[in-house]
């Protein structure tokens, strides 16, 4: 792993006939950040606090900004990010790369949606500027493309008015499956930012019955306070990946379902809560020790999404243990060759590690496939290139590019190997 303090050292490491990555903070759950046999390169030094805000409805920042680092410095502006992914700790290049969106992807849409302009160091170490006009294939390859066409140096992102911290939040729970998606619909019709979680473990009568969240921003705090206000993480406790067997699961996802039934359908929560719910726990992987876990995240079109997602919930629940957690999202059209989003709901699973999980994700990829979906890239271990042309009807644009500024691969990931691109 090679760090770089600016652009120049960036196109000095590109020279050296080695195979190359770009790589943020390494927050993808499969295997886009792993070079094997190659070097990892991070943009670091002096540019990592570089944000400019240009006017008042743009900045220009690093792309080795994090997230975190980033929403307290525009929050002190007054101003936010339409779009905001649940990690805090990824980096604005990682995000790009994986064109990743947020809870309210169907009213803002994914990063690509919201970025300008980016800079970009190609394989050649030549350096250049890519938006909708000026070398847009570049810049759809790009956005989405898992840093496989140079690293992103820098980028121009839209902001918007941020009001507070807070936001008005309504809870509602759900008997089915049917109830699950009708819901989660109908909420994101008048809140912003919108997910259900479904309990995994309910009997039969009760398959996919699961909990609504949705919540807007607000200034119920008044305009004096407008930081974040991060909460400081909470320590997991170590050692308790060994509990974290069906019957504990049951129970702690019936205690959850019964909890959210009778409390408030209307509150006032910190905006922290509402979009990034695991930041709460520093070290929340500990609970997957000593095997770790797989997260696996598809998207499914509406046309067909209530049946297939009972089939891919059955498959997931099929092996030693059910998933952890699952979590639906409604989802609009993306833009990018590689990137996820498209018309439809998209389903993540926690798939706890161990001999049965490969071949459930498999079977994951396959049915995904028969459905006429596509696998988030970001989060896959287990596609196949055959799968993957299946999935992503632009990838013959991407590739064409690939070779055309990349012939030799110089740039290249265990992602990129696995699925030959």
């Amino acid at each position: 792993m090679i760090r770089c303090a600016n652009c120049a050292e960036v196109r000095a490491q590109v020279q050296e006939p080695i195979p190359w990555l770009p790589r943020g903070a390494g927050c993808s759950y499969g295997d886009a950040a792993i070079l094997d046999e190659g070097r990892l390169l991070l943009l670091d030094g002096p540019q990592r606090s570089s944000t400019t805000v240009s006017n008042s409805d743009s900045i220009v920042v690093s792309s080795a900004e994090t997230l975190r680092r980033l929403l307290s410095t525009l929050a002190n502006e007054g101003l936010t990010l339409p779009v905001v992914p649940g990690v805090l700790d990824a980096t604005v290049g990682g995000v790009l790369a994986a064109d990743a969106h947020g809870k309210n992807h169907p009213v803002r849409g994914s990063l690509r949606d919201v970025t300008r302009s980016i800079r970009l160091v190609l394989p050649s170490g030549e350096e250049v500027e890519c938006d909708r006009d000026r070398n847009q294939d570049l810049f759809e390859a790009t956005i989405g493309g898992m840093g496989l066409t140079g690293m992103i140096v820098e980028a121009q992102l839209d902001v918007i008015a941020y009001g507070g911290p807070n936001a008005s939040v309504e809870v509602l729970t759900t008997p089915d499956l049917e109830s699950s998606l009708e819901q989660l619909r109908q909420l994101g019709q008048r809140q912003e930012h919108v997910a259900a979680w479904l309990d995994p473990t309910a009997p039969d009568d009760a398959f996919g019955r699961g909990i609504v969240v949705g919540g807007t921003a607000n200034n119920h705090g008044g305009n004096e306070n407008r930081s974040w206000n991060f909460s400081r993480a909470l320590p997991f406790p170590p050692g308790l990946g060994g509990f974290l067997g069906p019957t504990t699961l049951r129970w702690h996802n019936n205690f959850r379902y019964r909890f959210a039934g009778r409390s408030d359908r209307v509150r006032s929560w910190k905006l922290e809560q509402l979009l990034f719910p695991l930041d709460r726990w520093s070290n929340w992987k500990r609970i997957y020790q000593p095997r770790g876990f797989h997260q696996h995240q598809s998207l499914i079109p509406h046309s067909c999404c209530q049946q297939a997602i009972k089939k891919l919930l059955k498959i997931a629940c099929s092996g030693a243990l059910e998933p952890t957690l699952v979590v639906l999202k409604c989802m609009r059209s993306g833009g990018g060759w590689l990137s996820f989003p498209e018309q439809g709901m998209t389903l993540t699973m926690d798939i706890r590690a161990d001999e049965d999980s490969p071949e459930i994700l498999r079977r994951l990829d396959q049915e995904v496939a028969e459905q006429g979906g596509r696998v988030y890239l970001a989060k896959d271990t287990t596609l196949t290139p055959e799968l993957l042309a299946r999935m992503y009807p632009d990838l013959p644009r991407f590739l064409e590019l690939r070779q055309r500024i990349d012939p030799d691969r110089k740039i290249a990931s265990d992602l990129s190997r696995r699925l030959d691109l």
